[in-house]
């Protein structure tokens, strides 16, 4: 998300943009995913947000763009709420969360399935993917979680300030094991579908994709689990995983499970942040950025994105 609102940004202002994306599909943590079940006669497609669940809005910047999602019916209102209300509108994507990546990128160049291995500077930047497809830049801008971000600098021997460095380092994320469950009848989630769960041994939230109203051929439901069992069952089998969660969801899922999916999320919130909403290098016209900058919501990640972008675009004229 950081990276996509930068880019935009930086194209509405006349400059040429390319956002590289390790992943198969645009939008990191707005995950959503399509599940087929097919036997004998019967066939079920279940969707499911199995990332970042719904999001809300207190920041003025970020209002314009979620009136534009709006306008285009790439998001809708889900509830104000989940068990009593606050008068608080929660927004969830209509097809699901991936849909406002999609959206934002539709008119971006983007590079997905590119992953970045080894990065150069000398007046200009060199960023190498893996397959040797080089790419060059005036100025850098770094959004994925902090860590990885490090580990990427540090193999290309690109050193930064060591009292930045110290900081930097002390960013941390929560890991989050989910798993996407097929069921054969409507769970039991309470409406509007989704319930977060306070000091709950295993889970975080459970989420019914079905009441939201992207999973109306399938009842999908997704569990997150805590940050504590997804660290101690980090490495498990997924069967076993699934069948713990599965366990300590059957209140709330009250059928049986038809197909499901584990996916792992190492780096799935900040829970240690960086104290500005990016970090701007001007010496290596390199901007770091991202929801452990602001805040470990979409509303972050967009502030994050809008800074970016503002620094860069002075970065950049600082060059002309």
């Amino acid at each position: 998300m950081t990276g996509l609102i930068a880019a935009t940004l930086l194209q509405r202002q006349g400059l040429q943009v390319t956002v590289l994306d390790k992943g198969r599909g645009i939008g990191g943590r707005l995950a959503t995913r399509r599940v087929r079940y097919t036997a004998d006669a019967d066939a079920f497609l279940g969707v499911f947000d199995y990332g970042t669940q719904y999001f809300s809005v207190k920041d003025r910047q970020f209002q314009p763009w979620v009136d534009d999602w709006l306008d285009h019916r790439i998001i809708k209102e889900w509830c104000r709420g989940f068990g009593q209300s606050d008068h608080q509108p929660r927004y969830c994507g209509v097809e699901g969360t991936r849909g406002i990546a999609k959206y934002l990128a539709k008119d971006l160049n983007v590079s997905t399935s590119t992953r970045v291995v080894k990065l150069h500077y000398d007046k200009q930047w060199s960023v190498i993917t893996q397959g040797d497809c080089t790419y060059t830049a005036d100025i850098l801008i770094l959004t994925p979680p902090v860590p990885q971000s490090l580990t990427l600098l540090a193999d290309s021997a690109i050193s930064l300030p060591p009292d930045i460095q110290t900081v930097l380092k002390k960013v941390s994320y929560d890991p989050c094991i989910a798993v996407l469950a097929l069921l054969d009848k409507p769970s039991k989630i309470p409406a509007p579908g989704g319930i977060a769960l306070d000091n709950h041994e295993s889970l975080v939230w459970l989420g019914d994709n079905y009441q939201k109203g992207i999973s109306p051929e399938g009842y999908g439901a997704t569990l997150h689990a805590t940050p504590d069992f997804s660290d101690r069952h980090w490495d498990w089998d997924n069967q076993e995983i699934a069948q713990k969660l599965f366990a300590a969801a059957a209140p709330w899922l009250g059928s049986d499970i038809i197909q499901y999916q584990v996916h792992r999320w190492r780096y799935s919130l900040p829970k240690t942040f960086y104290n500005s909403s990016c970090l701007a290098l001007p010496q290596l016209s390199l901007i770091m950025a991202g929801d452990a900058f602001v805040a470990p919501k979409i509303e972050g990640a967009v502030l994050s994105g809008i800074a970016a972008a503002s620094v860069g675009k002075r970065l950049v004229e600082g060059k002309a």
